[in-house]
């Protein structure tokens, strides 16, 4: 045993005298290493730990061990190889799960906290629509050039649901004959739910033809329910026609002349009827709802527009007479029309040969419903059918006015005519149905 010979030799060495001193570092160096370590000695199958037991000596008195100082170790093999591989060991960890905080949150129950209002999101949203920095999409409408959201647009107008590309080059046009930039500025904020009504600062002509060409059906048919009220009829049609000639809505045009009815004679008597294109005139003159008397003021109208720009309108004249309803003219005034007549204008229109025969035909049908006459003469006429009568009105200021109106024993001259049309530019007349 390695610890006992060193001892020895150490206590010959102080016996002996003096070691050399190579020997004696030597000799303490493995006494370092030995004390450093536990010293484990097995004695009889049996583990003892603690302090090292060395053999005793001769010298040495040999001390009884009791059974409390011998402890069994049955993991001897296993601290061995751990002290080989690290001199410590690591204690073992606390639980990972342990936590000293509550599992819930207790700043519901414990702090006294209120949430502050909220915005609404719609009000944000709004905030968002109305600004126009954050349109990203551009209408232009004629100089004019609105920043707009698309999706605002396409909600309501079926135009730009079906406009191509719209998503891609962010752009539309709209004619400047159809949609006027203060219509379109309106009918956008009344699509951003900013104005109640939709006809604040623009027309309801505008509003209607915007609407109308934009395919916004909503605004169409609120338009049309403002049109089709009773108070819209003779002068007030009349404005809105001619507000209407600056759009392209010829519908909306001719649903307002046949809203003229009683207003028709005063009209005839002002340089608007005159100066009113050949399409409107025909237009106006064919719609049976005009208040006349007789159908002889039909054809005086139309020599009236006619003599205005002679000239010019002459080659119109077959068209404008196809207006007139022959056959609702008295007998004796298409007796009058065969004649010969003192003026140039109306020598030209009886002297045409489709006004010619349009006067003999209606002569003989007006005959046969004053006379009782043969079969033969009958089939003379190809149409039988009677014709669609006017609204006839009656005036008591008016000397050739008959009752009731329409009445086939009428005649009166043009220039009879032309004075009764001059009288209206003092006092409307009094109309009775």
């Amino acid at each position: 045993m390695a610890e006992m010979a060193q001892a020895n030799m150490l206590g010959q060495a102080r016996k002996g005298g003096k070691m050399e001193q190579a020997e004696i570092d030597a000799l303490a160096a493995d006494l370092a290493a030995a004390i450093s370590s536990s010293y484990m000695t097995e004695r009889s199958g049996e583990i003892v730990s603690g302090k090292p037991i060395l053999e005793s000596s001769s010298e040495d008195k040999q001390l009884p061990l009791s059974r409390k100082d011998i402890i069994p170790n049955l993991s001897f093999k296993t601290d061995i190889k751990s002290s080989e591989k690290s001199e410590t060991v690591e204690p073992e960890p606390l639980n990972s799960a342990f936590s000293m905080m509550p599992t819930a949150s207790a700043s519901g129950e414990i702090l006294n906290c209120r949430q502050p209002a909220k915005v609404p999101m719609d009000a944000k949203l709004l905030r968002l629509l109305i600004d126009p920095a954050c349109g990203s999409f551009r209408v232009y409408v004629g100089s004019y050039k609105f920043r707009c959201h698309l999706q605002v647009l396409q909600a309501h107008s079926r135009f730009f649901q079906d406009l191509p590309d719209a998503s891609v080059t962010l752009t539309a046009h709209l004619p400047s004959d159809m949609v006027a930039p203060t219509a379109f500025h309106v009918i956008y904020n009344w699509m951003l739910d900013l104005e109640k009504s939709p006809k604040a600062d623009c027309s309801l002509v505008e509003l209607y033809s915007a609407a109308f060409y934009m395919k916004i059906d909503e605004l169409v048919e609120y338009a049309f329910a403002c049109f089709n009220e009773s108070s819209v009829c003779g002068s007030l049609a009349f404005e809105l026609f001619r507000e209407a000639q600056r759009f392209a809505i010829h519908t909306f045009q001719q649903l307002m002349l046949s809203r003229i009815e009683l207003f028709f004679l005063p009209l005839v008597a002002s340089k608007d009827f005159v100066e009113l294109d050949i399409h409107w005139v025909q237009d106006l003159l064919s719609v049976q709802s005009v208040g006349v008397n007789s159908e002889i003021e039909i054809f005086m109208s139309a020599v009236r527009w006619l003599s205005h720009d002679w000239s010019g309108r002459k080659v119109h004249m077959e068209r404008i007479m196809g207006c007139v309803r022959f056959r609702l003219l008295p007998p004796l005034f298409l007796r009058f029309l065969q004649g010969e007549q003192q003026t140039l204008v109306m020598n030209s229109i009886c002297q045409s040969p489709k006004v010619r025969e349009r006067v003999s035909k209606a002569f003989v049908y007006t005959s046969s419903e004053l006379c009782d006459l043969t079969k033969g003469i009958f089939g003379l006429i190809k149409d039988r059918s009677p014709p669609v009568q006017r609204k006839w009105i009656f005036d008591s200021r008016c000397s050739y006015h008959r009752k009731p109106g329409g009445n086939q024993g009428q005649f009166f001259t043009y220039q009879q005519f032309l004075n009764y049309l001059e009288s209206l530019h003092q006092s409307l007349p009094q109309h009775g149905s």
